[in-house]
């Protein structure tokens, strides 16, 4: 390949032969000569004189009687050795390198084939450790790519490509890469990271569903060192993965990545620093405060809106996904095996309104929250947010030291849903793990949940004064859910989001049309407002729009939990204390509102109540009474147990008397 050397065809041609850097030969026992530096030069003298022979090509100024004799240096009483490291220096840490793939080659034939140790080669090359040892990882690991399906694409312009895998310390993690051996123990993700930079067979299929071969080719994917770094960014991203898997495309896979996002992200905030740098040193007008005000309210509703999602670090976590996007059917049977004081529940008369009362601490509470920690199955934050409404404290309030001890020892909850089971165990315990910071460290919470056939776990360990790390293959949700609580209406970035869902589901007019006929006959509308994350009111009476907590309390209730279905589409609504604040004139409506709402979005509802009155509504009123059940929680003999009615059951005792469903033993 003559490629190799026309810049010395060049030079020759231009020049003559100038030995200024002489040919070295050493004489072979059998006769003739080895060349033991120079091997280009001989090369571009061969192929001229064969050029000139044969085709009488222009030699330009090189003198051809160059061919008959050429000027060399013998050696003669120097060994192999003395050859290899001569060479190494001319071209390893010489002026007159070669390319990586020869260097190394020459590496591994003097560490390899003669023995010499890392550091006598060190020593006689004038290269580090890191050098070396760079190179012969990059030499093993294209053995294993030659010994593949790929291994006869290799051409040394890829070799570099080598050399940048093994220097990357996220690619070797996830390449299993072993120090001692030289290699990659992960054979799956080893020939995906091959199938990258080689060609890919494309098979085409002709009229009969014959197969051809070799007419269509994808092209590699990684093809340069950058391509090689922007890989080992992405590496533990499994959306940006799988967009490379799609698309071949490193870059588009890039872009996709968790990664571009944040970068993009810091490259927001720094400007909007920059530029209120620069207000703060102007003088503003009076005109222009109503806009300044604005964005200050949009950045406010941005800080509300992350401290109720930046919770944590996740470490190499899938984002939290469903298991399916639609269902058949919700919770059929729910079996509450150890949390807090229930113990053994189980409650299999299921419908999609149901009813659970008892008298107080009987346990209503701890059952809503036993069902959203099996909805939320391996996902950490719905352990956090069971533990933090229940303590009434705000998101970047919880303590962690506090956390911990509200955690029970162990947590094992289990159901049908959707006609799988599934099931979840929590535990917390100290690890015995040398590589945790234990001047930090606190504890750890071990999630395993099972749906179907899918077992997950995840793993989040607790430090003071730095955030959590949860490390997980996959975080996954049996459905969206949600959760209703009397003592948090005062979180606006929660509702927020709520409230967009509702929006875009078309629902909103619905509820604002009930809110004016049944509670406010002069409401005309209900909107948040982005800039300061309040709901706003336009009422008839009133000029300007009313801030919705000049209310009552009961209004902002009915409000705040019809946001919830369009959120919970296809999944559970949790609602506590169901006629907290809301008058009893009102209760048959709304709980008409709840029964319409759950048919629309497709949703399983769990409510508890004290009331009579609460209870009656449902019972007296359901349109489709098969589509209630009610459970009261009793105490007996120190133990919670459940005392289940289908909806048929427990409206014909209505009928026949005045029941009441809280004094049920």
């Amino acid at each position: 390949n003559n490629q190799n050397i026309k810049d010395l065809l060049d030079s020759f041609k231009a020049n003559d032969y100038l030995p200024v850097d002489q040919i070295q030969v050493r004489p072979l026992d059998a006769g003739g000569y080895i060349v033991v530096e120079g091997n280009r030069r001989v090369a571009t003298l061969k192929y001229l004189q064969s050029e000139y022979e044969q085709k009488g090509i222009e030699l330009g100024q090189l003198n051809s009687d160059i061919f008959r004799k050429v000027p060399v240096v013998l050696y003669t009483d120097s060994d192999e050795m003395h050859h290899l490291t001569l060479m190494a220096l001319k071209h390893i840490s010489g002026n007159k390198k070669w390319g990586e793939w020869n260097q190394a080659k020459l590496l591994d034939t003097m560490h390899s084939t003669y023995g010499i140790s890392e550091e006598e080669i060190c020593k006689r090359v004038a290269i580090s450790k890191v050098e070396l040892r760079r190179s012969l990882r990059a030499l093993s690991f294209l053995q294993q790519y030659q010994a593949s399906d790929y291994g006869d694409q290799f051409k040394e312009n890829k070799f570099p490509l080598f050399r940048e895998i093994v220097r990357n310390r996220a690619l070797k993690e996830w390449l299993a890469w072993d120090d001692d051996e030289y290699k990659s123990q992960n054979a799956h993700n080893c020939e995906f990271l091959f199938s990258l930079i080689s060609t890919e067979p494309q098979d085409r299929y002709d009229d009969d569903e014959n197969v051809s071969y070799g007419d269509a080719h994808l092209e590699p994917a990684l093809v340069t060192r950058d391509d090689i770094r922007l890989l080992g960014e992405i590496i533990n991203d499994e959306k940006a993965l799988e967009q490379l898997k799609l698309t071949r495309d490193i870059n588009a896979a890039y872009r996709s990545s968790h990664k571009m996002f944040r970068e993009h992200q810091q490259a927001a905030i720094k400007l909007i620093s920059n530029e209120i740098d620069t207000l703060g040193q102007m003088v503003i007008k009076g005109e222009s405060l109503p806009e300044i005000e604005s964005a200050f309210g949009r950045l406010q509703g941005i800080i509300n809106r992350a401290k109720a999602s930046s919770l944590g670090s996740f470490v190499g976590v899938e984002q939290k996904t469903v298991f399916h996007d639609r269902i058949e059917a919700h919770f059929s049977e729910l079996l509450i095996s150890n949390y807090k004081r229930l113990q053994n529940i189980k409650i299999s008369k299921l419908s999609r309104i149901n009813l659970f009362t008892g008298i107080n601490n009987s346990g209503k509470t701890t059952l809503l929250e036993a069902i959203y920690l099996l909805c939320r199955q391996n996902d950490f934050f719905g352990l956090l947010e069971v533990i933090r409404r229940r303590g009434k404290i705000a998101e970047d309030k919880i303590a962690p030291e506090w956390f911990i001890e509200q955690i029970p020892q162990e947590i094992f909850i289990s159901g049908q849903f959707d006609n799988s089971d599934s099931e979840v165990r929590i535990k917390h315990y100290k690890e015995e793990n040398s590589r945790i910071d234990k001047s930090h460290y606190l504890e750890s919470v071990e999630i395993y949940s099972c749906y179907a056939t899918k077992s997950l776990q995840s793993l989040t360990r607790i430090f003071k004064g730095q955030e959590r790390e949860t490390q997980a293959d996959h975080i996954k949700i049996l459905c969206p859910s949600a959760f209703s609580s009397p003592f948090f209406l005062n979180e606006p970035h929660r509702y927020a989001q709520f409230h967009y869902k509702s929006v875009q589901s078309k629902s909103l007019p619905k509820i604002v049309e009930f809110i004016r006929e049944k509670v406010v006959g002069t409401i005309e509308d209900i909107r948040l407002a982005d800039e300061k994350q309040r709901f706003l009111v336009t009422d008839s009476v009133f000029k300007e729009t009313l801030d919705l907590t000049g209310y009552g309390e009961g209004l902002q209730r009915i409000f705040f939990i019809s946001l919830l279905f369009a959120s919970a589409q296809n999944g559970i609504i949790l609602i506590d204390e169901f006629e907290n604040a809301i008058h009893t004139k009102l209760i048959v409506q709304f709980a008409e509102l709840i029964d319409e709402l759950s048919n629309i979005f497709n949703t399983q509802v769990f409510l508890t109540s004290h009331s009579k009155e609460c209870i009656d509504a449902f019972v007296k009123n359901m349109p489709q009474i098969d589509d209630l059940s009610a459970c009261a929680l009793v105490e007996n003999e120190d133990r919670i147990k459940a005392r289940e009615f289908t909806g048929k059951e427990f409206r014909r005792l209505v009928e026949a008397g005045n029941v009441d469903l809280r004094s049920a033993k």
